[in-house]
């Protein structure tokens, strides 16, 4: 066990609102501009970074950045979080994810955004024991959003080769005092 708080929510969006996003978050520019650590930052990975009049500019888009925003606030109600960064994620077959964390202290929220996702396409995050052995592996269900402990030692799950799509999710990240 790591020691921090992982929460796992399914169900908080409905079929209609996940496609829906997905579409959007299809439609967004990503560039190969992202690393996990100082360390690996010569392997780039697709990232497309949201400032805030993103959400501003749709209702739906408001909508699902306040559900979450709001969730995470309840699940780690001891803690003064603020928003500091959201971006999106585009793991294809073939890319190369590293264990990093995101910030400690700091929450992290997980949007899984693919309204479809085969079990055998693979793409689990994987979180780590404070040993360094995996913890918990983490599928990307459709419309599920993991918040978690920022400082938790995580990597981003990459598809197998049968999935031909890209494993999209979205990170929200948050400072925590």
């Amino acid at each position: 066990m790591c020691g921090r708080p992982l929460f796992v929510v399914d169900g908080l969006f409905k079929a209609d609102l996940v496609q829906a996003l997905h579409t959007i978050l299809t439609k967004q520019s990503f560039s190969l501009s992202d690393y996990d650590t100082e360390a690996t930052s010569r392997i780039r990975h697709w990232k497309s970074e949201f400032p805030p009049a993103f959400f501003a500019a749709n209702p739906l888009l408001q909508h699902w950045h306040d559900v979450v925003v709001a969730k995470s606030r309840e699940l780690f109600a001891g803690s003064d979080l603020t928003l500091d960064r959201v971006h999106a994620n585009a793991h294809l077959f073939g890319d190369h994810q590293h264990a990093h964390i995101d910030a400690d202290p700091g929450v992290t929220a997980l949007y899984f955004a693919n309204p479809d996702w085969d079990d055998d396409w693979q793409g689990e995050t994987i979180f780590y024991a404070a040993n360094g052995e995996p913890w918990q592996a983490l599928a990307p269900r459709p419309g599920r959003l993991a918040v978690f402990d920022g400082g938790i030692v995580h990597r981003g799950g990459v598809p197998s080769r049968s999935c031909f799509a890209a494993r999209l999710s979205v990170a929200f990240k948050f400072f925590s005092s």
